[in-house]
C-alpha cells in the first residue's frame, strides 16, 4: 500500500470521531436512565446533551469543510471533550468520574503529537485540582477523601507521562524504522532509478533495433525484389546470350562469306581497273582521230570555199559568154539586114550571118544551159557548205563530249584504283572481323558458362535473402514481446509511484485537455519549468482561458512513456504562461511504435545550440520519429541532443519545424544515418503513413 500521510491523518480522525460517538452514546444512555430513575433533572440532562453533542457535531462540520485529514479536529476533541469532562466531574459525586478522560486521552496517542498530549495533561491536572477545589468548598477533606485525591492526581500524572514516553518509544522506534525503511528505500529508489533509465535505455534500444529492422526489412524486401528481377533479367539475358551466341555464329558464317564474296569483287575491281585503263587509252585514240578528222574537215572547208570562188569565177565567165552571144546574136542580127540590103550580093553574108545567129543561138543556149547547172551546182555548193558547217559543229561538240568522257573515264580509272586500294583494306577489316568474331563466339561461350555459376549464386543469395527475411519476422516478434514487456515495466513502475515530475523537463511538450460537459478542447504547450509540483508551460499555438467550471487533465511524452495526471488545477501566471499543479503520482503508459514510412526528401536540420542548417535526405518517417542521412561530420557526436527539422517538399508538415532527440546514429563510410525520437506525437504524420504508406 501507497503510504500517504493526509490518508493516516484522516483515518485517526475518524477513529476519535468514532471512539468519541461511541463515549457520548454510552454518556447520554446512562444519563436519560438517571433521569428515569429521578436521579436528575430534565433541565440538568438539557445542559449534559448541549455540552456532550455539540462540540462532536461542530467537530464533524469541521472536517466536512476543511477535509477529513484537519489538524483542527484532535484540538476540537481536546477542548470540546475537556470541557464535557469538567462538567460531568463538576456534577457528579462519585469518585470514578475522574477516569472518564481516559478513553479520550488513550485515543490521542494515535495522533503521536507530544506537545498535544502534554498540554491535555496540564489540563487534566488543573480540571482536577479544581473537582478538589469545588470538594473542599462544599463538604472539605477527610482522611479518606484526601487520600483518593492523591491516588486521582497520581494516576493521572503518571498515566500523561505513560502517554508520552509510549509516544517518545513509538516515535523513536517509527524513527529508527523510517530511518532503515528510507536506508532500503533509497537503496531500491536508487534501483529504480536505474531500472528506469535501464528500462529507458532498454526502450531506446528496442527502438533502435525495431528501426534498424525496419530498415534492414525494407532493405531486404528491395533485395528480394531485386533478385526476383535480377533472377528474371538473368534468365532473360541467359536468353539473349544464347541468341547472340546463335546470331554471332551466324554472323561468323555470313562473315566468311561476305570474305569471298569480297575476294572476288578484288578480282573484279582489278579486271575493272584494266578495262578502264583501255577504254581511256580507246579514248585517246579517238579524240586523236576526232582532231584529225576536223583538221580534215577544215581543210574541205578550205577546198570548198575554193572550189565557191573558182564557181563565182565561172559564173562571171558564163555571163562574158552570154554578152558575147548578145553581141554575136545581135552583129548577125545587122549582118542579116544588112545582106537585106544588099540583096543579092549580101547573100553570102546573110548565110554567114546566119550561121553567127545559129552559132550564137547554140552559144546562149549553152551559156544557158551552163548558167543552168551552174546554179543547181550553186545550191548543192551551198548544201554542201552547211552540212560541212553543222557536221564541224557536230565534230566539235563530239570532240568536246570525248573530252569530257576521257577525264570522266580517267577519274573513273582513278577511283577505280581507289576502290580496288579500299576494297583491299575491306577484306583486310574483314578478315580481322572474322577473327574477332571468332574471339567473341569464344567470349560468349565463357559468358554462358559465368551466366550460369551466377545463376546458382543468385538463386543462392535470393534463397538466403528469404530466410533473413523470415528470420527478420522472428525477430520483430521477439523485439516486439521485449518492448511490450519492457513498456509494461515502465506502466507498473508508474502504478508504483516511482514516475513523477521529476522526470518532466524543459523544452518537453505536453498535451493539455479542458472538459467542460460534453465539451472537450486540446492546448498544445511546452515545458518551461518545474518545481516539485508544479509545472510552468507556455502557449504553442492559441490562447487558453482558465475556466473555473472545467476539469483540466495533462498528457507529458517522457522519453518512452507517456505520463498523465487527471483533475488538475491550471492557474494562469501575469508573464501570460500557466501554471498547472499536479498531485500525486502519474498514470504512466508505454509509448505507442508508429508505422515509418521510407522518404527521401532533402531535408535541413539545426542541432542543438547551433544556428547554421546541416542539409540532409530523409530515411523515414512515423508518428512518433524520424531518421535522416548527412555527410556532415557536426553529427559524429551528436547523439540525444536535440534537433529541429525541416522537410522539404512534405505537404503533411508544410514547411513546419519538427522537433525530436537523436537516439543513434550509424556511420555509413562517412555518411551518418541518425533516428530521432519525436518530442510529441504527430497526428496528422501518422494519418498520412497510415493512407499512403502499404507494406508489401
Amino acid at each position: 500500500m501507497e503510504y500517504n500521510e493526509e490518508y493516516f491523518k484522516a483515518r485517526a480522525n475518524k477513529s476519535a470521531c468514532s471512539l468519541w460517538l461511541i463515549m457520548n452514546l454510552v454518556f447520554t444512555a446512562l444519563y436519560i436512565l438517571e433521569l428515569i430513575k429521578g436521579g436528575r433533572t430534565p433541565q440538568y440532562l438539557a445542559v449534559f446533551l448541549c455540552i456532550c453533542w455539540i462540540p462532536f457535531f461542530t467537530g464533524l462540520l469541521v472536517m466536512k469543510i476543511k477535509g477529513a485529514s484537519t489538524w483542527v479536529y484532535r484540538e476540537i476533541i481536546a477542548v470540546g471533550y475537556g470541557v464535557f469532562y469538567l462538567f460531568v466531574l463538576m456534577t457528579t459525586n462519585t469518585n470514578v468520574t475522574y477516569g472518564y478522560i481516559f478513553p479520550i486521552a488513550s485515543m490521542l496517542i494515535l495522533y503521536k503529537n507530544r506537545a498535544l498530549l502534554i498540554r491535555c495533561g496540564i489540563a487534566n491536572v488543573l480540571v482536577i485540582l479544581a473537582y478538589l477545589l469545588k470538594i473542599h468548598l462544599t463538604t472539605g477533606f477527610d482522611a479518606h477523601s484526601v487520600t483518593d485525591a492523591e491516588i486521582q492526581i497520581g494516576v493521572i500524572i503518571f498515566c500523561y507521562l505513560a502517554y508520552v514516553l509510549a509516544i517518545n518509544h513509538i516515535s523513536k522506534s517509527d524513527g529508527a524504522l523510517l530511518n532503515s525503511v528510507q536506508a532500503n528505500l533509497d537503496r531500491v529508489i536508487l534501483t529504480i532509478q536505474q531500472v528506469k533509465s535501464a528500462s529507458h535505455s532498454i526502450v531506446d534500444g528496442v527502438t533502435v533495433v525495431n528501426e534498424l529492422s525496419d530498415e534492414n526489412k525494407e532493405s531486404a524486401d528491395i533485395v528480394v525484389n531485386n533478385m526476383e528481377q535480377l533472377t528474371l533479367n538473368n534468365g532473360i539475358l541467359h536468353e539473349r546470350a544464347d541468341s547472340s551466341l546463335d546470331m554471332t555464329r551466324q554472323i561468323n558464317l555470313q562473315v566468311e562469306n561476305v570474305a569471298t564474296l569480297v575476294q572476288d569483287m578484288v578480282r573484279l575491281v582489278d579486271e575493272s581497273v584494266n578495262d578502264s585503263r583501255t577504254s581511256s587509252e580507246q579514248l585517246a585514240d579517238v579524240v586523236a582521230s576526232t582532231n584529225e578528222m576536223a583538221q580534215l574537215s577544215k581543210e574541205v572547208e578550205s577546198i570548198l570555199k575554193a572550189f565557191r570562188t573558182e564557181f563565182d569565177m565561172v559564173k562571171a565567165e558564163t555571163g562574158t559568154i552570154e554578152k558575147i552571144s548578145g553581141q554575136t546574136n545581135l552583129l548577125a542580127l545587122n549582118a542579116s539586114i544588112e545582106a537585106a540590103r544588099a540583096g543579092e550580093s549580101g547573100k553570102g553574108f546573110a548565110v554567114v550571118a546566119d550561121e553567127i545567129r545559129d552559132l550564137s543561138t547554140g552559144t546562149k543556149n549553152s551559156s544557158t544551159s551552163i548558167m543552168s547547172a551552174l546554179a543547181n551546182l550553186e545550191v548543192t555548193a551551198d548544201r554542201m557548205t552547211d552540212s560541212i558547217t553543222r557536221t564541224l559543229e557536230l565534230i566539235q561538240t563530239t570532240l568536246e563530249k570525248v573530252s569530257l568522257v576521257d577525264t570522266s573515264v580517267a577519274r573513273i580509272a582513278s577511283d577505280a584504283t581507289k576502290l580496288g586500294s579500299n576494297v583491299q583494306v575491306i577484306d583486310s577489316a574483314m578478315q580481322e572481323v572474322e577473327s574477332s568474331n571468332r574471339n567473341m563466339v569464344d567470349n560468349m561461350n565463357r559468358i554462358c558458362d559465368v551466366m550460369d555459376t551466377m545463376t546458382a549464386n543468385i538463386t543462392q543469395a535470393d534463397e538466403s535473402t528469404r530466410i533473413m527475411r523470415s528470420k527478420y519476422a522472428e525477430t520483430t516478434a521477439n523485439v516486439t514481446t521485449i518492448s511490450s514487456i519492457v513498456g509494461q515495466l515502465i506502466e507498473e513502475l508508474g502504478d508504483g509511484g516511482f514516475m513523477s515530475t521529476e522526470d518532466v523537463k524543459p523544452g518537453m511538450y505536453l498535451t493539455l485537455e479542458e472538459v467542460q460537459g460534453t465539451d472537450t478542447k486540446e492546448y498544445n504547450e511546452q515545458v518551461v519549468k518545474v518545481t516539485d509540483n508544479h509545472i510552468t508551460v507556455k502557449h504553442l499555438h492559441g490562447t487558453l482561458t482558465v475556466s473555473k467550471s472545467a476539469s483540466y487533465h495533462v498528457t507529458i511524452v517522457v522519453d518512452n512513456g507517456i505520463y498523465q495526471w487527471k483533475n488538475i488545477k491550471v492557474t494562469q501566471e501575469k508573464d501570460g504562461t500557466h501554471t498547472l499543479t499536479v498531485s500525486g503520482n502519474p498514470k504512466v503508459f508505454n509509448r505507442r511504435k508508429y508505422r515509418r514510412m521510407p522518404l527521401s526528401n532533402a531535408c535541413s536540420l539545426y542541432l542543438e545550440g547551433m544556428e547554421h542548417p546541416i542539409i540532409g535526405r530523409m530515411v523515414n518517417i512515423s508518428a512518433g520519429g524520424f531518421a535522416f542521412s548527412s555527410t556532415s561530420k557536426e553529427l559524429q557526436n551528436a547523439k540525444e541532443k536535440q534537433v529541429r527539422l525541416i522537410v522539404d517538399d512534405f505537404e503533411v508538415l508544410q514547411e513546419k519545424e519538427v522537433e525530436g532527440s537523436i537516439i543513434r546514429i550509424t556511420d555509413n563510410n562517412g555518411t551518418y544515418i541518425v533516428g530521432c525520437r519525436m518530442l510529441a506525437d504527430n497526428k496528422a504524420v501518422n494519418d498520412y503513413v497510415e493512407q499512403n504508406y502499404r507494406v508489401s
